[in-house]
Parts: C-alpha cells; sequence; structure tokens
C-alpha cells in the first residue's frame, strides 16, 4: 500500500487515474509522522546559476578523489559568455541563454530540429499513446553510464547493446570534472550527469527531436559514435549544464545525489510535466542541502537543508548526499552515506522528515520501490547487509542471509526484486538478489569478468544492468539469468536510475 497524502498535492505531484493505478482512500493528514527530527520549508531561489551550453566555471577548485577513486587534481579557469543564443525549432520552440560556440565542430549534422522541450515531453517514437502499455511513454531505451576518468558520459542503447554516442558532462572536458551519478527522466527524453570535482550539473537529450539546433543551420550537430566527443558548447543534444555549487572544499563536497522527479501528470496529454532534478551537496562542513532543478531551464529553484547531517566518512566535512530518488508520491529520499539516516524531502512545503536506523545500517546505495519503501545497500557497518524502511510503519527490516558483504548500487524491479552490486565480503564480487515481497534473499550471482561492480539498474523492458567500475557492464535477464557482457571503455564510477527504469517502477506500478 502506498503511504497516503492530501488528495489537492497527489493530483500536483502525480495522477495514476489515466494510468490504471487505483488509489486508497487517505487520512485527514495522511503523512507519516517521524519523532527523529522535522523541518519545514527550505530557501525558495529567485534564480541560481544560469544554465549555459558552454562557458568555464569561475575561480578555483581543488580536491582530492574520493569514494573509491585514486589521486587528486585541481583545476582552475575563466568563465566566458558571448552574445545570446536563440533557438527556433518546427515546433515554434524557442530557448535563450549565454551561450559560445568554439571552432572545430566534428561530426555529422544529423537531423533537422524539432522539439517540445524538456518542459513537456514529446512522443515522438513507436509505441503510440504512452498511456497505454504503462511505460509513460518510453520510445526508446538507453543506460547512460558516466565515464568518470575522462569527463563525459556514454548513451548505450540497451536494446542493440551499441554505444551509440558520447559527451563531455562538464567544460573542463576531463576527469578532473568527475562525473558519477546520471539520473535518467520518466519517459527517458533526457539525461542529467553531476560532476563531483567541479560542481556543474548536465542535461543530455537522448532524441535528436528533443535537440536544440544552437548554431541555426538547420540540423542538429552531435556526437554521431562512442568515438567523438564534440567540443563543449557545440553538441547541441547537450540541453544546460548549471554549477550548482563552485565551492568543492573537500572530497566529499560535490554534487552527489541525483534524482529526477515525476512532475505532474497530465490526463488529457498523457504526458508529464513540470519535471524536476533534485541534486545534493554540501554548502560547508558539515551543512548537506538538496536543491530543486526546472528540467526545461537548469535553473536552481530551492534549496532544503538537511537537519542534523552526518559527519561519518570525512570526519572534518562530511559527504554530500549520496543517493537520491523520488517515490509516487513525489517525495524525494537521500541518505548519508556509512550511517543509518534517510531523509525524505516535501517537493511541495519542503519539509523534511528523517529517520536512522536502530540496526547499524552503513548507507551506500539506495532506491525506491513501487510501494514507497527506499532500499538500502549496505557497505560493511554492523550487518553488511540488505535493509528497508517501511514508512507507513515507521520500521527498518534487514534482509536475513546478505549480511556482512560490501554493497555498492541497488535498484528494484517491476516485480519487486531487488538487485545489489556486491564487492567483496562473505560473497565474491557479483550482485546479490532479493525478494521485496517475502523480505528475503533468493541468490548470488556470479560472473565470468568481475572487477568493482558498482552501478545498478533497470531498463524499461525490465532487465537488469550491472555497470563495473573497470569498463564494462552486463546486461541481465532477470528471468533465466542469462548474462551478456558490454565493452564501455574507460571507469566506471556510476550510480542512480542511469535508464529512468527506477522511476517508471516506482511510479507506475505494474
Amino acid at each position: 500500500m502506498m503511504e497516503c497524502m492530501p488528495g489537492s498535492m497527489l493530483m500536483r505531484i502525480f495522477s495514476a487515474v489515466a494510468l490504471g493505478a487505483a488509489m486508497t482512500g487517505c487520512g485527514e493528514e495522511g503523512r507519516a509522522v517521524s519523532d527523529s527530527g522535522s523541518q519545514s520549508g527550505g530557501t525558495v531561489d529567485t534564480g541560481g546559476t544560469a544554465p549555459t551550453s558552454s562557458g568555464v566555471p569561475t575561480g578555483t577548485a581543488s580536491q582530492t578523489a574520493s569514494d573509491s577513486d585514486a589521486g587528486s587534481n585541481s583545476n582552475s579557469a575563466t568563465q566566458t559568455t558571448t552574445g545570446t543564443a536563440t533557438v527556433t525549432a518546427s515546433d515554434s520552440d524557442t530557448a535563450t541563454g549565454t551561450s559560445t560556440t568554439s571552432p572545430g565542430t566534428t561530426g555529422p549534422a544529423t537531423a533537422t530540429a524539432s522539439s517540445t522541450g524538456p518542459g513537456t515531453t514529446s512522443d515522438t517514437g513507436t509505441t503510440g499513446d504512452p498511456c497505454e502499455g504503462g511505460m509513460g511513454g518510453f520510445d526508446f531505451s538507453y543506460l547512460w553510464v558516466a565515464n568518470t576518468d575522462q569527463g563525459s558520459i556514454s548513451k548505450v542503447n540497451t536494446m542493440t547493446l551499441v554505444e551509440e554516442a558520447r559527451y563531455y558532462s562538464d567544460p573542463q572536458m576531463s576527469g578532473a570534472a568527475n562525473p558519477s551519478r546520471t539520473s535518467v527522466n520518466i519517459d527517458g527524453h533526457f539525461v542529467v550527469v553531476s560532476n563531483r570535482n567541479s560542481g556543474w550539473v548536465t542535461m543530455v537529450a537522448a532524441a535528436v527531436e528533443d535537440c536544440i539546433d544552437k548554431n541555426g543551420n538547420g540540423m542538429i550537430d552531435t556526437s554521431p559514435n562512442k568515438d567523438t566527443l564534440l567540443p563543449w558548447g557545440t553538441d547541441e543534444c547537450v540541453i544546460w549544464s548549471t554549477q550548482v555549487t563552485n565551492n568543492v572544499f573537500s572530497g566529499g563536497a560535490g554534487p552527489r545525489a541525483t534524482a529526477w522527479a515525476p512532475g505532474e501528470f497530465n490526463k488529457a496529454t498523457c504526458k508529464y510535466e513540470n519535471q524536476k532534478v533534485w541534486i545534493g551537496w554540501l554548502t560547508s562542513p558539515g551543512q548537506a542541502v538538496l536543491g530543486r532543478i526546472d528540467g526545461a531551464t537548469g535553473v536552481v529553484e530551492a534549496t532544503v537543508p538537511l537537519p542534523n547531517w552526518p559527519v561519518t566518512a570525512d570526519l572534518a566535512n562530511g559527504y554530500a548526499p549520496y543517493g537520491a530518488a523520488a517515490d509516487a508520491q513525489g517525495y524525494i529520499w537521500t541518505t548519508a552515506v556509512f550511517s543509518g539516516t534517510a531523509y525524505r524531502v516535501d517537493p511541495v512545503t519542503l519539509e523534511v522528515k528523517l529517520w536512522t536506523s536502530p540496526s547499524g545500517d552503513s548507507h551506500y546505495g539506495m532506491t525506491v520501490d513501487s510501494k514507497g519503501r527506499p532500499w538500502f545497500a549496505n557497505y560493511g557497518g554492523t550487518h553488511g547487509g540488505v535493509s528497508v524502511f517501511e514508512p507507513m510503519t515507521e520500521t527498518w527490516t534487514v534482509i536475513p542471509n546478505t549480511g556482512n558483504n560490501l554493497y555498492r548500487g541497488i535498484a528494484v524491479d517491476s516485480d519487486s526484486q531487488v538487485w545489489i552490486a556486491n564487492n567483496g565480503g562473505t560473497n565474491p564480487c557479483g550482485m546479490m538478489q532479493v525478494s521485496g515481497d517475502t523480505l528475503t534473499a533468493v541468490q548470488f550471482h556470479t560472473f565470468p569478468q568481475c572487477g568493482t561492480p558498482v552501478g545498478m539498474s533497470i531498463d524499461v523492458d525490465g532487465d537488469v544492468w550491472l555497470v563495473d567500475y573497470n569498463g564494462w557492464a552486463y546486461k541481465i535477464d532477470p528471468q533465466t539469468y542469462d548474462k551478456t557482457l558490454v565493452p564501455i571503455a574507460n571507469v566506471h564510477y556510476t550510480y542512480s536510475d542511469m535508464t529512468g527504469g527506477g522511476l517508471v517502477n516506482a511510479v507506475i506500478p505494474k
């Protein structure tokens, strides 16, 4: 059963009626209350960092690489912007913002511009009415992998297994940016990537129809394959990039937690509108916030302080919110790494509630299932197992026979099967499978080639994806357990909902 909420807010966040999901009645208040701590409100920003399709962050940022990445880096540059980019597309889509275009654009111009923009997604594929089939209008399916050492993200077709393109993730065009979390919106048309070292968050369009003809040549200039990355500011499928913080003062301060919220469902058009992106970072040592970004423009609309933020792995400064996910009601969940604390933010009131596990959790990866329950992959700690929190009863459960492991990424599919990447411990390198229905361990899966499994994701066809830090991914059939190795060059410290299937499964239950 989903956690209840007032009907007026429910309609603003999500309407499941047109998708055939039955909603149960709610009480007068309809929200779980925690005695562990709460905070009302946040800061609503009048603007935020202006989105830009190019430019370089101002000032100097220096830090030691973290999250199991070795080495250190520093960078400094001067911001440059010239003129105003105005785009006219066939659907009368106009975009303005500061922009510079660098010479030497490579790759073919691939298509005539046509877009409705990221605020209201278009149905351009072959699946027809997005209200039919319960898949929220997915026209295609891609796995988006952060190439941490290159400062880029890869676009991998989950059906053909072909890496179709690569895009730089911030103006530095190098591993100095340290990209990690990627998150796909609810119909798969857009991805955002967060860069831990530089503070930039960048959105890329998956379909050429959603790209913007910024140079006005009547075609879309974009990466044509995995080996051709266009210079920053020239790839017209990079829609916006916003520096949410220029104060990356420590190895854990930069943006990590990254998640799309579903937005408002328009029953008349069967489209999600007013979609938001949520990003977590530190504003000062031990002070964490979640920022709400307009998905269409990249403008930071609000920042929400997270009270009593644990200072864990980096005892001087702490780590930014580590993982994030939206549930069906639009609430945003996040966690502090290596602690047992979970936070929930109301997307409308910006009220914060927090709960702490009594079981010695050591949260690393997290996700949310269709019942509104956040799941946690625990990296060591007291039990080193898989745990789940039930908001309605405010109870925590550690799944038996999953303990004493080093878990990383975690994902839940539409059949309530939970999949968790493991780096060692009682079990070897591989992946744990847990039943979300019975709260029991199902099976541990090993792989013929296994280095450091990190990211987990479920695509819209229900296939499971495990991304290895060392330069490859596996596609796993959840029924037969057949495993297909997919080489993806570079280092992949990549987390979050890399396909959009996690958000779909949480919001539109099977």
